[in-house]
């Protein structure tokens, strides 16, 4: 099937014009809350990367931040993951209420991230061959998550299935058109924190109760660059042929 990416990314900015009032509270309480409890954890922490880069010592300073907050990672995971799961079913299970959304995504969580973990793997076995086949795989397999949330009948296994036909033949389309989409949000949303940082810096004077509320935005940009993936995830997945509910 053809599709206009132009028209995709034109979808997403009218799912987000939609619904605003449902789904900024959920963005709110369980992707915006998440990100900066993260932030301040990190903070609060007093982690320090190695200077110079060094690969090796960067890795263990994180593994040893991991490990020591293991239940605190746990709970943002899950409840970010919540968060994602009850935003694509609440554009493509019409007809159902927050309520129903909400308890429907709380009872599917497991499968949902248990898909997440099997695309994931299957990207970074592609990256292990080389960069461009992560690309395709990652292509292949993007629809797999929504496909899940979308039809509260459909399995996990049955959702992968799904996911991977409606990709057919547009694989590699898919996966440069994520990869570009997600490296231009992440430019973005990098610019916009640097420049929050340095109008920051000399307010802060070293308070860590002060350098804690710069987070907010920052934890408030990277949440509205989420949803918005997420709505443009939702709009190429209805491009495909995979909506439901006369949406």
């Amino acid at each position: 099937m053809t599709f206009s990416f132009r028209g995709v990314l034109a979808d997403a900015v009218t799912l987000w014009r939609t619904d605003r009032d449902l789904m900024w509270p959920i963005a709110g309480a369980f992707l915006f809350l998440p990100l900066l409890g993260l932030f301040l954890l990190v903070t609060m922490s007093g982690i320090q990367l190695p200077e110079g880069g060094d690969r090796e010592q960067t890795r263990e300073v994180i593994n040893t931040f991991l490990l020591s907050n293991l239940g605190w990672m746990g709970l943002i995971i899950a409840l970010t993951e919540f968060g994602g799961l009850v935003l694509l079913s609440l554009y493509l299970r019409r007809g159902e209420t927050v309520g129903a959304v909400l308890l429907a995504s709380l009872q599917r969580l497991i499968p949902f991230f248990l898909i997440g973990i099997v695309v994931n793997t299957l990207v970074q076995l592609g990256t292990y061959l080389l960069f461009v086949p992560a690309i395709y795989v990652f292509g292949r397999t993007w629809m797999m998550g929504v496909a899940f949330a979308a039809e509260p009948t459909r399995g996990a296994w049955q959702a992968m299935v799904r996911g991977f036909q409606l990709s057919e033949k547009n694989g590699w389309k898919i996966g440069f058109f994520a990869l570009g989409l997600g490296l231009f949000i992440v430019a973005t949303a990098l610019s916009i924190g640097i420049v929050i940082f340095a109008i920051a810096a000399p307010l802060v004077a070293g308070s860590q109760a002060a350098a804690s509320l710069v987070f907010v935005p920052i934890a408030l940009l990277v949440t509205v660059s989420w949803v918005f993936f997420t709505l443009v995830r939702i709009a190429l997945y209805r491009r495909l042929g995979g909506s439901i509910n006369g949406m």
